[in-house]
C-alpha cells in the first residue's frame, strides 16, 4: 500500500514491557481491529545476558501493518494499551473521515535509562526519532497527536536515582516535542500495583520523579493504576510486574481520558 496518499494522526508509544504489551488472559470484550489504525515499527532482535539487554535493529525498511493484538510464542493473545487508546480516539470523533491512525511502537521490554537504552544518545531514543521522522515524511499533512509512555520499573530496580531519572525523562520528552514542532500531550502511567507494593521503597521515588516530569512539562497527564490486576493476579502465572490483558485494555482508556482532559484545557 502506498501510504504517501494517507493522512495520519500519529500516536507515539514508548517505554518498556508494559508499553510493548505482555498482558495475557480473558477480557471483557475482544478488540476488533480497526481498518483505520496501523502500527509503525522497526524490526529488531533482542537478546539478554548477565550484563545487559542488547537491541539490534535490522537493516530493513520500517514496517507498517494493521494495528492488532499480537500472539506470543505460546499462542497467547497479548494486550496493547495503545489499541484501546486508538479505539477511544475514533469513538470520540477525533479522527477525521479523511485520516487514519498510525501508532509508533517504540517500547521494548526491559529497557531503561540506567543501562543506556533511552538516553538522548542511546539506541531506542535515536530509533524513535527515526520512526517519527519517517512517519511525518510520508505525507506533509501527517501530525503527531500524543506521546504515550510507560516505563521506570527497570530504573527502579537498577538503582537509578530519582533526580537523574527525572532529568533523563524530561530530556526525552523535550527532545521528542522539539522534533515534532508542537506541545503534544505527554501521558505516563503508574506501575502495576502488585509489583509496586512489594517493592515500594524503590518504586515510590521513581514514580514521584515521573509525576514531577508530567506536572512540570506542561500538557502532561498521569494515569493511576492501583486497581488494575497483574498477570499473576488474573492468571496465576507468577508474573507480578506486568498488567494482565484486561488491565491493558482499561489502561488505554485511561490514557485517552487524560488525553481528552489535556486537549480540553
Amino acid at each position: 500500500m502506498d501510504f504517501s496518499n494517507v493522512k495520519f494522526d500519529i500516536i507515539i508509544q514508548g517505554g518498556q514491557s508494559n508499553a510493548e504489551g505482555c498482558g495475557v488472559g480473558p477480557v471483557e470484550r475482544e478488540l476488533i481491529p480497526s481498518p483505520n489504525a496501523f502500527y509503525l515499527r522497526a524490526e529488531k532482535t533482542v537478546t539478554v545476558d548477565e550484563e545487559n539487554l542488547h537491541i539490534h535493529f535490522h537493516d530493513k525498511p520500517f514496517v507498517i501493518e494493521q494495528a492488532k493484538e499480537r500472539l506470543n510464542e505460546a499462542g497467547d493473545t497479548l494486550g496493547d494499551f495503545s489499541l484501546t487508546f486508538a479505539e477511544e480516539y475514533e469513538k470520540a470523533g477525533l479522527l477525521a473521515a479523511d485520516r487514519k491512525l498510525l501508532i509508533i511502537r517504540g517500547g521494548v521490554g526491559g529497557a531503561g535509562f540506567q543501562k543506556k537504552h533511552w538516553g538522548l544518545h542511546d539506541c531506542l531514543y535515536l530509533k524513535l526519532l527515526e520512526l517519527i521522522d519517517y512517519a511525518l515524511s510520508l505525507n506533509k499533512e501527517n501530525r503527531v497527536v500524543g506521546f504515550l509512555w510507560h516505563q521506570g520499573e527497570h530504573d527502579a530496580f537498577e538503582g537509578n536515582t530519582p533526580d537523574n531519572y527525572k532529568k533523563q525523562l524530561s530530556a526525552l520528552v523535550d527532545g521528542v516535542r522539539t522534533r515534532v514542532g508542537e506541545k503534544i500531550p505527554f501521558i505516563a502511567g503508574e506501575f502495576v500495583n502488585d509489583w509496586k507494593s512489594k517493592n515500594i521503597g524503590i518504586c515510590a521515588p521513581i514514580l514521584q520523579a515521573i509525576r514531577e516530569v508530567v506536572s512540570e512539562s506542561g500538557k502532561g497527564g498521569f494515569v493511576e493504576t492501583s486497581d488494575l490486576l497483574s498477570n499473576d493476579q488474573k492468571n496465576k502465572n507468577g508474573d507480578d510486574i506486568h498488567f494482565c490483558r484486561e488491565s491493558l485494555h482499561i489502561l488505554g482508556r485511561r490514557y485517552f481520558a487524560e488525553h481528552q482532559r489535556i486537549i480540553g484545557e
